[in-house]
Order: structure tokens, then C-alpha cells, then sequence
């Protein structure tokens, strides 16, 4: 015997088929105004960096992959730094020899200051034989004579002292410069995050300015929604957000964070052909994102809970 569903059987599959429907065509419009708050659907993104090279050399190794995940510091390459390496050895040299023409100096001029002090002595014990009429003129001049040379000499060993200092001062910053240059051979990952793109290989010459690496922190992700005037109005920073995936198994918290000065038309990757030429604003979320499920460039809904 062949039964018929009762009527309001069929009407209540018609009815969610009208809602799955409706759901749909607000996830393809990109941008909507609910009772609920003002909603749109964006892709994740993330702030990305990309890391390149300082200096100029040959890639001896490099320590990273694609997907690899980083922590902030982490060497990425090694770079040849054999000319670096001896120039520092020379610079090195070179300060040696400078600190021991320092102590030399210092030296010269401890026994400067001993010959300066012992014929300061001898002109004025002369000095004072000229006035009782013990000594004559002219060892008087010869005296004052002995004087002022050792002047000099002191004078003359404490701008060797100074002149070596500098050579010295000179030469450290020389090898800081040098050791500058070999901490440059092997760059560092700036951020803790993951390696999205890579642009070197081992054994490739690198240049200044090179891009080597791109790394995003997607412990902490984004997503950008396009508003009517209408919902865009009631939207304020630090709004809480909910944020869904196309697969709608999980919603995750976000909140406002940016909003746009003025309005501009609406993105073609968001909005319907329809209402393409229409005026909206750009709304970001920021969405914790410690267990990394959400992925650059995955489709998600956003529903901003206004106050």
C-alpha cells in the first residue's frame, strides 16, 4: 500500500531547505546585517615577515623548511664567513700590538712625570742658591732649561697614551663592525611563527637585501569583513566577534580591532555581482589562535556582537 507524507512534514523540509539557502546566499554576499549584529565572511590572514639577507656570500647550509616551525632567534642559514673570520683575526692582531704600545706609552710617561718632578726640585733648590748668591745665571737658566724639557716629555708621553687609546678605541669598533658582518652570515628568525615561503637554497650567492624566508605568527590570526553603512554604524573597537569556519563545526572568539575612515567599494572575493558597485567599510577581527586550527586563507563567517 503506497503512503503520502502528511503536509506538514513537507513543509517543514521546505522550510529548512529555505534556511540552509538563505544561510548560503548570506556566506556568498560577504557582508550582511543580522539581528544579532553585523556579519560577513572574510579569509584569515596573518601578519607575515619577510626575512632577508644583511650580507653577501655563498649559502652553506640552510636549517629551516617549508611548514618548519621557528622560535624567535633560530639561526636560518649559514653563510661562508671565511674572508670575515680572517679580517677579524687581523683586527684582533692589530689591538694586541695596540695594547702593547699602550703600556709602553704608559711607561714613557711614568718616568716623564720622575724626571718632570726631579727637575722641578733642581730649579727651585737653584732658585734659591740665586737669591743667597750661591748660584750663578746661568744654572739658574740651566736648570729652568732641564725644567721645561721634561714638561714637554710628560706632555709629549700623555698624548701617546691618548693617540694609542684612540688607535685602540678605533680598532674595537673595527672588530665590532667585523663581528657585525659574521653575526650577518648566519640570520635569525625575527619571530616566533611558521616558515610560509622559502627563496634560497644551499649553495646559491646571496646579496644584501635577498629575501630568504617568509614567516608568519599564526598563533594570533586576523580576518577582514566589508560592512553596509547601516551594520557598519553600530560597530565600535573592542566589540567581541564570532568567528565560524565554512565547515561550521567550530566558532572561535575574536574581537575589533580596526575599522576603517571611510567607505570604499566592496572587494569582488566578498560580495555578490550584484551589489558590487555598492559603498562599504572594512572591519578587522583578531582572533586567538593558540592551537593554530585556523589557516591563512581559509573562508570564515564573522559575526560582530555589538554593544
Amino acid at each position: 500500500m503506497r503512503t503520502t507524507a502528511p503536509a506538514s512534514a513537507f513543509m517543514s523540509r521546505t522550510a529548512a531547505i529555505a534556511l540552509l539557502l538563505a544561510f548560503h546566499a548570506a556566506w556568498s554576499a560577504g557582508c550582511s546585517d543580522t539581528e544579532q549584529g553585523a556579519a560577513g565572511s572574510g579569509l584569515i590572514e596573518t601578519d607575515e615577515v619577510i626575512v632577508s639577507a644583511e650580507a653577501a656570500g655563498r649559502v652553506m647550509e640552510r636549517f629551516f623548511r617549508e611548514g618548519d616551525e621557528l622560535s624567535e632567534g633560530d639561526v636560518l642559514l649559514a653563510m661562508d664567513s671565511t674572508r670575515i673570520v680572517l679580517q677579524i683575526r687581523a683586527a684582533e692582531a692589530s689591538l694586541a700590538a695596540a695594547r702593547a704600545n699602550l703600556e709602553t706609552a704608559k711607561a714613557r710617561l711614568a718616568q716623564a712625570r720622575q724626571t718632570e718632578s726631579f727637575a722641578g726640585a733642581e730649579l727651585d733648590r737653584v732658585s734659591r742658591l740665586l737669591g743667597g748668591g750661591s748660584a750663578s745665571a746661568r744654572q739658574h737658566d740651566k736648570a729652568q732649561f732641564e725644567y721645561d724639557s721634561a714638561v714637554k716629555a710628560r706632555l709629549t708621553a700623555e698624548a701617546a697614551i691618548a693617540a694609542v687609546g684612540a688607535e685602540i678605541e678605533k680598532i674595537r669598533a673595527e672588530t665590532a663592525r667585523l663581528e657585525r658582518e659574521r653575526e650577518d652570515t648566519r640570520p635569525r628568525s625575527p619571530l616566533s611563527g611558521i616558515v610560509l615561503e622559502t627563496y634560497v637554497e644551499a649553495g646559491e650567492l646571496l646579496s644584501p637585501g635577498r629575501p630568504i624566508a617568509m614567516i608568519a605568527d599564526i598563533d594570533t590570526v586576523s580576518v577582514k569583513v566589508y560592512l553596509g553603512a547601516r551594520a557598519f554604524a553600530g560597530v565600535a573597537l573592542g566589540d567581541p566577534a564570532v568567528v565560524d569556519t565554512e565547515s561550521g563545526g567550530r566558532s572561535f572568539a575574536g574581537t575589533v580591532v580596526w575599522t576603517s575612515d571611510e567607505a570604499e567599494f566592496t572587494p569582488k572575493n566578498v560580495q555578490t555581482k550584484e551589489s558590487r558597485s555598492g559603498l562599504v567599510y572594512a572591519v578587522k577581527v583578531l582572533v586567538p589562535n593558540p592551537d593554530r586550527t585556523l589557516k591563512v586563507g581559509m573562508p570564515v563567517y564573522v559575526t560582530i556582537q555589538s554593544k
